[in-house]
């Protein structure tokens, strides 16, 4: 399965995106599975809109960004929906076999409507990074990811972004500002100019996440790079008088 990451620091919006995303794929007819990293509780991803069964947790060792385990990870995930399918089918069979024996006996059938449906097996893979090295230099991310989505706050210093081995904002796929209402227009717009000027081949996308602002427009580039990851990406910036709207 292709794997998207989600990087960047810590408290940048990444679960967010995580969980728009995981909706946005849905709604696309991708059936992802959402890996949350570095806490132990699922209720903020669960509260994002990810459904308990295509959502697991993995806990990366102290200086990780990323659970070193992440394939087994991934597939004990993937079992853990097969078992669960096969109870289903299970449950259903035996009811079936019940029925029979109650239409026999006069008694009516049970209904299977208390029981679920059997759950779609994921095609793709969303990996929340924690972010432990300043969001931007785990290089363990890009190897991991087939798309690489990289979150940059929109107050983020400049002359953080411009610090040498940014290797994740160098290797991003996709470049994603964050906190754009939170944070005044023209640091958000000094932000945005100061990245296209440096990353003039990607796609340099403002969001308002919870507002469903150009999250589309992310939505659009992830499929594209699981349709081909290796695609060069025009640059996208919004005109002044569209980051005027969201402030």
């Amino acid at each position: 399965m292709k794997r998207i990451v989600v990087c960047g620091r810590n408290d940048g919006g990444k679960s967010t995106i995580l969980g728009e995303l995981y909706k946005g794929l849905k709604n696309r007819n991708f059936q992802p599975l959402a890996v949350g990293s570095g806490v132990q509780d699922e209720k903020p991803y669960l509260l994002k809109g990810i459904e308990p069964s295509y959502l697991t947790i993995a806990v990366p060792e102290p200086g990780r960004d990323i659970a070193s385990d992440i394939e087994r990870v991934i597939r004990n995930a993937i079992n853990q929906i097969k078992e669960k399918n096969k109870l289903i089918e299970g449950a259903r069979k035996a009811l079936e076999e019940l029925n029979k024996v109650r239409s026999v006996l006069e008694l009516g059938n049970l209904s299977q409507k208390d029981i679920p449906k059997a759950a779609s097996l994921p095609n793709v893979v969303l990996i929340e990074a924690v972010g432990i090295n300043d969001g931007y230099k785990a290089d363990e991310c890009r190897k991991l990811a087939d798309v690489l989505v990289t979150i940059i706050p929109a107050g983020l210093k400049g002359e953080i972004i411009m610090e040498p081995g940014n290797f994740l904002l160098d290797e991003a796929d996709i470049l994603v500002v964050t906190k754009v209402d939170e944070t005044p227009r023209e640091i958000t717009s000094t932000t945005l100019k100061l990245l296209q000027r440096i990353y003039r081949s990607k796609p340099i996308i403002p969001v308002v996440a919870t507002k469903g602002v150009h999250i589309n427009l992310v939505l659009d580039e992830v499929v594209k790079g699981l349709a081909d990851p290796m695609i060069l990406f025009e640059a996208v910036l919004p005109e002044e008088k569209g980051l005027n709207k969201m402030n």
